[in-house]
């Protein structure tokens, strides 16, 4: 269960929204990793999260996430991060609909202000347990890790890759084009200060250069998503 919604355990249901719907890939105590489907033409309520980070990654299909005052166009494998307060709003351009990776750092579906929305839910709550239905068998949901562990998924033309690395060694040389997604540890500088976090969404040529000069002290685990050869 989550405690902050304790009718709702994220982890055996799909919630169902005005726009398509979203389930829950994987938890930790620190991350969240959502899968949601947007439909053509509809777009999530312009909103923020005030105490939590989002990562955007785009799997198929063309998006618009639009901001107060600009926005920007994603198209597969794009990836966004959006800090604190910032509001948002993602409308699915493509006639096939869109499908994204979300991930919340910290865990939390209530952390939520709405300001606008076209289906009526301005300054309204996250959706209670009537919006879901139980998870089926063809949802992703994936495994945890454990150090030199790799599971491998397929998932709207993309593979995900989760590992949990022995090495900061691990996390250089590799393939050009993917994104990696942080779940645990990181990477810090030579005072410990955290330099690649939970939550944190980033290219492999960034990670690759990054692993370069900074420690792993504890092991970091990933995924890793590329496009299916």
């Amino acid at each position: 269960m989550n405690p902050l919604h304790p009718m709702i355990d994220f982890r055996k249901v799909v919630v169902n929204k005005p726009w398509g719907y979203e389930y829950l890939m994987y938890q930790n105590g620190t991350v969240g990793v959502w899968y949601l489907f947007i439909r053509h033409g509809a777009r999530t309520s312009l909103h923020c999260h005030p105490h939590k980070t989002t990562g955007l990654i785009l799997l198929s299909g063309e998006a618009v996430v639009s901001f107060l005052n600009d926005s920007v166009v994603l198209k597969p494998l794009s990836k966004l991060m959006i800090r604190e307060g910032l509001f948002h709003s993602t409308v699915a351009n493509s006639k096939e609909g869109i499908s994204v990776i979300e991930i919340e750092t910290p865990c939390n579906k209530t952390d939520l202000v709405r300001l606008d929305d076209e289906y009526g839910r301005q300054e309204k709550p996250y959706e209670s347990i009537d919006a879901t239905v139980p998870i089926e068998d063809t949802c992703v949901q994936l495994s945890h890790p454990e150090h030199g562990q790799q599971f491998k998924y397929a998932l709207c033309g993309c593979v995900l890759s989760v590992e949990k690395i022995k090495d900061v060694s691990e996390l250089k040389h590799r393939s050009p084009g993917e994104v990696v997604v942080v779940l645990e540890g990181g990477l810090v500088s030579r005072t410990g200060e955290p330099v690649l976090r939970p939550g944190d969404v980033v290219s492999s040529d960034t990670l690759d250069r990054l692993a370069g000069v900074f420690a792993a002290p504890d092991g970091t685990a990933l995924i890793t998503i590329r496009k299916e050869q």
